[in-house]
């Protein structure tokens, strides 16, 4: 894997009007900028779509920055299988969520469409952090929204059908990857059947049932090149609200289940 070095990549930096708050706004550009102002030595590299970044196991020496592109963040598990923890859009931080080296990577990076990625290593970054603390400050925030992220995937696992797993995940993908067009939604990453099971610990049979059920139903339809459009957001919404699955949703409830065993 050949790694550029250089100094951080200006163009990568989301650019920040005059007035704005981007600590708080867009904690990882503003964190990928302090470290540049400060001459903070990154490495750069270009990744091909299902080009491996870093795989499970290997050591945690680096904290990313995806600065152009869609990846996939997933476990690998039995043979030859995945289970997807989510998927990062432009300007996302990735890696072992703390500044200092803790080991070896828990999960796998692998680009989902042409990727350019930022790698700081750690011993800087902690370095860095010791004197900087607004950068400190912007990174605990992207690093607090990395847990809600991946709070959402699992509480996506808890019903036990897959209609209401796939639901949930097709409207969050619609909300952070959205491009909305007279009424309806465009998803604008391509999502395989295989992919969406990935995502929702679910077979790719039973995704595919679901998704044809979700056409007749009116509530998707897919474009050119695969892409996932929805069409009735409000609908399909209702359908994680419902009393029939609102219940797999309550933590409460599984807690209670819990305490019956």
């Amino acid at each position: 894997m050949h790694w550029t070095n250089d100094h951080p990549v200006a163009d990568a930096v989301t650019s920040v009007a005059e007035g704005r708050t981007p600590l708080l706004e867009e904690p990882e550009a503003f964190v990928l900028s302090r470290l540049q102002g400060a001459g903070v030595r990154m490495a750069k590299r270009c990744f091909e779509a299902g080009e491996a970044i870093y795989l499970c196991g290997d050591p945690d020496r680096y904290l990313y920055f995806l600065t152009e592109g869609v990846l996939k963040l997933y476990k690998p598990y039995g043979r030859h299988k995945e289970a997807i923890v989510t998927l990062l859009e432009k300007n996302s931080v990735f890696g072992e969520p703390a500044p200092q080296v803790r080991g070896a990577h828990r999960d796998s990076a692998e680009a989902v469409v042409a990727c350019r990625v930022a790698a700081v290593d750690k011993a800087a970054l902690e370095y860095h952090l010791r004197r900087d603390p607004r950068c400190a400050l912007a990174l605990l925030i992207a690093y607090s929204q990395w847990v809600q992220r991946r709070e959402r995937a699992t509480a996506r696992l808890i019903p036990r059908e897959i209609r209401p797993r796939l639901v949930a995940l097709l409207l969050e993908l619609s909300n952070r990857f959205g491009e909305p067009t007279e009424g309806e939604v465009l998803i604008g990453v391509h999502l395989t059947h295989r992919m969406l099971a990935e995502m929702t610990a679910s077979s790719r049979v039973g995704v595919s049932h679901e998704m044809a059920r979700f056409c007749r139903e009116g509530l998707i339809g897919i474009r050119r090149k695969g892409q996932i459009v929805l069409l009735d957001e409000p609908r399909m919404a209702e359908i994680i609200r419902s009393p029939l699955f609102r219940k797999h949703y309550s933590l409460e409830c599984v807690e209670e289940e819990f305490s019956e065993v």
